[in-house]
């Protein structure tokens, strides 16, 4: 690990839970408080902004690599990671957070830590203290949503970290998955299964439910997509009671009330490109009159034992 400045820890909002459940727009509205900073999907910056030529874009809309926010943070990671490169890191990452023995060698490090795992957390942590030295903001927000980052990051007592599990309506997420993309020619697209979507949604909830556990009570929230896309203010209330900083005037009549702020965020959907003033919490309950009555029931059938602990139901309440 690396000695913090005057012993402060980094303060790390992580957003955790399966894809498509609205954690891009969390992100967008926790950053425009002027002393949080989104990092958007933070874990893929150094497969998408290290080489010139990998063209992934930043918010600001340059390209990851030619954007001067994050230029700068290459500079200071490199300063930071002693004896850690760009390319080892690139190795490390996987082995802690998305391949299918990750959750073993993370369990083997909760109390002896092999050389290689704090190799891992100093160059996690460097990539936060270089946003945050380059940034200059008190909170860093990290969507990666994967529970395995958020559990690795735990195990690093030099971040403070507040955990927020996004969940959402499976049945939201399968349809969110299987409707049609605009940008992609129909002959083309090929939807995600329900019967995949569903095996993920279980397994990333059920993952993310283990990490929530075992984390201080004080520092998690779990929070509902449904609750968040029809109750904003109140939801963004409750995280700044949560990280102790008020947040309530951030969101008013579902728009950002601060529209100045300028993002440097890392993956996520494309509304992270989106100006201040366009964005907009717009619910998506599209599946409550679309996605066909044999993969609900599919879903229910099959995940329904788990989404009832998060409150839903099978015949749903219409939030609308």
């Amino acid at each position: 690990m690396i000695n913090p400045p005057h012993g402060a820890a980094l303060k790390v909002i992580y957003i955790m839970g399966a894809g498509h459940i609205g954690s891009t727009i969390l992100d967008l509205v926790l950053s425009s408080d002027p002393q949080i900073e989104s990092l958007g999907e933070i874990s893929k910056f150094h497969g998408y902004g290290w080489l010139p030529d990998e063209n992934r874009h930043c918010a600001c809309g340059l390209t990851v690599y030619d954007c001067h926010f994050w230029a700068n943070v290459r500079k200071e990671w490199t300063e930071l990671a002693t004896n850690i490169d760009a390319d080892r890191f690139m190795y490390l990452q996987p082995r802690y957070e998305r391949t299918l023995t990750a959750w073993e060698r993370l369990l083997r490090n909760r109390i002896n830590r092999t050389g290689e795992f704090s190799e891992y957390l100093r160059g996690s942590e460097a990539l936060y203290r270089a946003v945050e030295r380059t940034g200059g903001k008190k909170y860093l927000v990290d969507s990666s949503l994967t529970p395995k980052r958020a559990y690795a990051q735990s195990l690093n007592p030099n971040i403070d970290l507040y955990l927020i599990h996004l969940v959402r309506d499976g049945r939201g997420v399968i349809w969110s998955l299987m409707k049609p993309n605009k940008k992609i020619p129909a002959k083309v697209y090929i939807p995600a299964p329900p019967q995949r979507t569903t095996k993920y949604w279980i397994s990333a909830n059920l993952q993310s439910a283990w990490v929530f556990r075992n984390i201080n009570p004080e520092k998690r929230k779990l929070i509902r997509y449904e609750d968040f896309a029809t109750k904003p203010s109140m939801v963004i209330s409750q995280i700044g009671e949560l990280i102790g900083r008020d947040l309530s005037g951030l969101v008013k009549d579902a728009q950002l009330t601060n529209t100045n702020q300028v993002r440097h965020t890392v993956g996520g959907n494309r509304v992270r490109f989106q100006k201040d003033e366009e964005i907009r919490i717009r619910p998506d309950f599209a599946w409550m009159e679309n996605l066909p009555e044999k993969d609900r029931k599919l879903f229910w059938r099959r995940a329904g034992w788990l989404a009832r602990r998060f409150g839903y139901m099978q015949h749903q309440v219409d939030y609308r």
